[in-house]
């Protein structure tokens, strides 16, 4: 018997579909991605990933739980090693993003058991929100397992409401967004090495969110960023001079930090649900 209360819904999720006689490659492999560019298919259809991810996200010991559920928030700490560099990437850039914007960002918001918290949220409204999922220059998490992050997060985000988990005055209309840099994009073939958009691809990008934005209820944006990895390891290792740091040491960021090229108006859409 697997021991579903020691892993995440996302690995529960992962699982399922990894142990489908139709799936060769799992959700968390590169190669998922690219058989997915080159046939336009994948394992599951955008109705067997809905009903995977709210039977497991709806198991008693799966439902999200804690006191600071939905709690919006500004994370700004992260940890440098000792040549100047985050020791996270994926974290100092969340960090950035958020004194790079407006003060409606928020970050590590809370949505499920444990630690288990959505990289960016964005409250546009009493009643209309945005959950992004982030990814760094060289994340290894394709485009499609960033898309089900994003979708498992929103589930979360109904179960909490339908069951009344925490007490909301008026359930949100939620968003889902995939954030990159062009490096990333450029990993997983969005992009060419001009940062052109390869044509077909963004096609097939297009087609997939607008197919699981339909299922799910929502609409699904995918974006890029022009910050280059030599740019933010620059931005870093100034703070880390400014702060007189040494050594492996947690320094954090704010206003004066922030970096024009993470502003929401630099951000290039590639896909999107509207467009379909």
């Amino acid at each position: 018997m697997v021991d579903y209360m020691s892993k995440s819904v996302m690995k529960q999720v992962i699982d399922h579909f990894s142990g489908s006689t139709l799936s060769r490659w799992r959700i968390d492999h590169k190669r998922l991605w690219l058989e997915y560019l080159k046939t336009g298919e994948l394992p599951f259809t955008p109705n067997e990933l809905h009903t995977t991810i709210q039977e497991i996200a709806n198991q008693p010991e799966n439902r999200p739980r804690g006191e600071k559920l939905l709690h919006f928030r500004k994370r700004n700490n992260f940890t440098f090693k000792e040549d100047k560099t985050p020791y996270r990437p994926e974290e100092a850039l969340e960090r950035f993003i958020v004194v790079s914007n407006e003060d409606n960002f928020s970050n590590q918001f809370p949505i499920g058991g444990g630690k288990e918290s959505i990289d960016l949220v964005v409250r546009h409204s009493m009643d209309s929100v945005e959950f992004i999922e982030l990814k760094p220059w060289n994340s290894g998490d394709s485009p499609i397992y960033a898309l089900v992050e994003g979708l498992k997060n929103l589930i979360e985000y109904r179960v909490i409401v339908e069951r009344q988990i925490q007490e909301i005055d008026s359930p949100w209309k939620v968003d889902i967004s995939i954030l990159a840099p062009r490096q990333y994009y450029q990993n997983f073939f969005l992009l060419d090495a001009s940062d052109s958009g390869i044509k077909e691809n963004i096609s097939r990008a297009t087609d997939l969110v607008g197919d699981f934005a339909f299922e799910f209820n929502t609409n699904i944006s995918i974006f890029s960023l022009t910050l280059t990895d030599d740019s933010f390891k620059q931005a870093c290792s100034r703070i880390y001079d400014h702060q007189s740091l040494s050594g492996q040491q947690i320094a954090s960021v704010n206003e004066k930090d922030g970096v024009n090229s993470l502003n929401r108006s630099n951000w290039a859409e590639l896909a999107s649900s509207r467009q379909v």
